[in-house]
């Protein structure tokens, strides 16, 4: 059944508020892990971009998501983001650092493979990795990328697309995930809000709470509303357009994936 070399172990960084259908595959990945000696599965929830999002108009807490707002001269502009690196990124290179190699704060760590899952059908995604230590490894490219700004060969890649894994997964009566994001990501086409609104509502119901919570972003000097949606109206009240399947931004290629 491997087609690949075994990682160590397989982190999952919850930001507290991913798809009904993410935790569902997950409660699958781990009862299949325990039932296969699979690769050990460690979910992280050390941080709850939900909460903190929700809680920011209250205090000012500072988290900042690539959300639509005004600009003066009329046009969309997106503010700065942050929760791809704060909340996906520096949990697992904690995790990594103090769990994995159990050293203290500040120590730098040995270099280390980490993998993502990213098919060739996305190959723009891949990015190097802003600390030193990471390889960024993309086994489904066959390709690495490293801090200095190199991207290398790695012989026992296998070089898959996206539709190459389903059938994968298919013919190992597998179920198929769908691709990892938080409920209220901005980086969304219509096509897929459209979809939440549809057959997850409940999921649809908690993006409309962050899209209202983050409207008066006044406390981090933005004047004008802030919306999660690109034409900058308020979530619940868009029509989406379902023709339109092309989302807005990219994520760095650590989420969606």
């Amino acid at each position: 059944m491997d087609i690949l070399p075994k990682a160590d172990y397989a982190i999952f960084s919850d930001t507290g508020m991913e798809a009904a259908a993410t935790y569902k595959y997950l409660d699958f990945l781990l009862t299949w892990q325990q039932s296969n000696g699979g690769i050990p599965i460690i979910v992280c929830r050390d941080k709850n971009l939900y909460e903190d999002l929700l809680r920011t108009a209250e205090d000012g807490h500072e988290v900042s998501i690539p959300a639509f707002t005004a600009n003066e001269d009329g046009s969309i502009g997106m503010l700065r983001r942050q929760c791809t690196h704060k909340y996906k990124i520096q949990v697992t290179s904690d995790y990594i650092r103090d769990h994995i190699y159990n050293l203290p704060k500040g120590s730098r760590r040995p270099p280390t493979a980490v993998w993502m899952g990213i098919t060739t059908d996305e190959m723009e995604r891949m990015a190097f990795p802003s600390e030193a230590w990471r390889i960024n490894t993309y086994p489904l490219l066959g390709y690495y990328t490293t801090h200095k700004g190199e991207c290398n060969h790695i012989n026992w890649g296998i070089p898959m697309s996206r539709q190459d894994v389903v059938r994968w997964l298919v013919l190992h009566d597998l179920p198929i995930p769908t691709k990892s994001a938080c409920v209220f990501c901005p980086y969304k086409s219509d096509a897929a809000w459209a979809e939440q609104r549809e057959f997850a509502p409940e999921d649809f119901a908690a993006a409309v709470n962050i899209d209202e919570a983050i409207r008066d972003s006044s406390h981090k000097g933005i004047k004008n509303p802030v919306f999660l949606h690109r034409s900058c109206t308020p979530l619940k009240e868009v029509g989406f357009d379902p023709r339109q399947s092309q989302a807005w931004g990219e994520c760095s290629g650590n989420c969606h994936i």
